[in-house]
């Protein structure tokens, strides 16, 4: 509102001297010049904003998982040591899962393993040593900076000015992009880590190639299952430069053989996730599904990504964007078979493809607006960044994002009272909270949800009978 109060004083000062249309051109003209400037504030902004309404929780299976791990690496062990579930082994007849948290799996008697890839508590390992859960979700609000600062400049590499500003707006506003920003999970990380690489692939210098495979390879740890897709941004490099694309595998391949390990160390297969086998995740019969839900969540939450098809009409003929919207249509394409889920904020998988979405954005709005009498152009970029931003800003509102911190501390509050009352020999029995107990207590869990009815008096039994 503020704005356009400004802005209507000013048309009307400008007006009376016979300056608007002079005023005008000069404004385009600096938005040309100073976009860069305007883009990291943007980011810089964005950061603020996620670490202002930052929930600092690990509450929930992905939080507590992603941060429980980053303590386990910090403390430089490749696993975490299940002395309940080597006791429950010996006394209880039955599997020991019981013993083990939302976000982590058994690895026999006396062992657990994390059911996340390393790469985002890799990120958070030395942050958290430093200062805890605050600082390994710091690792987000940087993350946020990184991919709007990213996608932005991308957009004003192959379109202009106008539209790396357009691009950078459009990601930083978009409901699910805001709605990650503020929790600790991988979703803005992995995003941040692709534009990064496809920003360094379009600067085109040779000394860049390493690291955009560099930041491709932290892509593949923080999210395994789209590793496949490092062959779009390696082919495009290879086409151009044989040492170039060469410099760019070789620390994907070691993040790949390095992955290939763990997954072996921790699953018994090199081709095993902590989610389960392949053929449990994915199904061709959920992809009708999860398109209708994905495009209408796209729909109702960020409109303006829809006309990323035209942008991308526009830059049809440049390679970098060729080998940018095959990565961004393999992106949805992978989640098109993935398990279905009814809330929306499950388009968060979508928000590598968003981003790149958002370049074309950025792309068409600058074509749009070459043809426009200079005038007129600051005015109607004003009046769209206004609308989008409003509308989401506004859905992000209305869908609780700027809540989230209030209502996961409940979490924290309770770790804090239990950790007052419970004497060392202590069980918590928890379900969805599970993982966020163990992190913040430190005592051991009984999950009462991975109880059968037969089950329980079996285990309390064998809980009383250990003191």
């Amino acid at each position: 509102m503020a704005s356009v109060l400004l802005a209507g004083l000013w048309f009307a000062l400008a007006r009376r001297h016979a300056q608007a249309a002079a005023d005008l051109t000069s404004i385009w003209l600096a938005v040309e010049r100073r976009a860069g400037v305007v883009m990291v504030v943007v980011a810089l902004a964005s950061g603020v904003v996620a670490e202002v309404f930052a929930t600092n929780s690990a509450s929930g299976a992905d939080a507590s998982g992603y941060l429980s791990q980053a303590a386990m690496w910090s403390q430089n062990h490749p696993f975490v040591v299940d002395r309940l579930g080597a006791e429950f082994a010996a006394a209880v007849p039955m599997d020991v899962y019981p013993t083990t948290p939302l976000g982590w799996r058994p690895r026999g008697p006396g062992m657990q393993v994390p059911s996340y890839p390393p790469g985002l508590p890799l990120l958070m390992a030395i942050p958290h040593r430093i200062a805890g859960t605050r600082g390994a979700a710091l690792v987000i609000p940087i993350a946020a900076c990184v991919a709007i600062w990213t996608g932005g400049s991308l957009a004003r590499l192959l379109g202009g000015g106008a539209a790396g500003l357009l691009a950078s707006i459009v990601m930083a506003v978009a409901p699910v992009f805001l709605f990650q920003s503020v929790q600790p999970m991988s979703d803005l990380p992995v995003t941040a880590a692709w534009m990064a690489s496809w920003w360094l692939i379009v600067r085109g210098r040779a000394d860049f190639a390493w690291w955009a495979g560099l930041a491709c390879a932290v892509a593949v740890l923080i999210r395994p299952n789209l590793a496949p897709l490092a062959a779009v941004p390696f082919l495009s490099m290879l086409s151009t430069s044989r040492r170039d694309g060469l410099r760019f595998a070789l620390p994907v391949v070691v993040a790949g053989v390095f992955l290939a390990i763990l997954q072996w160390v921790w699953y018994g297969s090199p081709l095993r996730s902590g989610y389960g086998a392949t053929g449990e995740l994915f199904a061709l019969s959920n992809a009708p599904l999860n398109l209708s839900r994905y495009f209408g969540w796209l729909v109702a939450t960020s409109p303006a990504l829809v006309a990323a098809v035209g942008g991308f009409w526009i830059l049809r003929a440049n390679r970098h964007a060729q080998a940018m919207a095959a990565f961004a249509v393999l992106v949805v394409v992978s989640y098109l078979a993935y398990a279905v889920f009814d809330d929306w904020s499950y388009l968060r998988f979508l928000l590598p493809a968003m981003a790149v979405a958002a370049v074309f954005v950025g792309a068409l709005g600058q074509s749009l607006l070459a043809r426009m009498t200079p005038p007129a152009r600051p005015v109607v970029l004003f009046a769209v960044i206004l609308a989008v931003s409003a509308h989401g800003l506004g859905e992000a509102r209305s869908r609780d994002t700027y809540k989230l911190a209030a209502q996961q501390r409940r979490v924290v509050d309770i770790a804090v009272a239990l950790g007052d009352r419970l004497s060392p020999s202590d069980v918590i029995v928890a379900g969805e909270q599970s993982g966020s107990m163990r992190y913040y207590t430190g005592h051991d869990i009984v999950r009462w949800e991975a109880l059968r009815g037969e089950d329980w008096d079996r285990v309390f039994g064998a809980l009383t009978a250990m003191g």
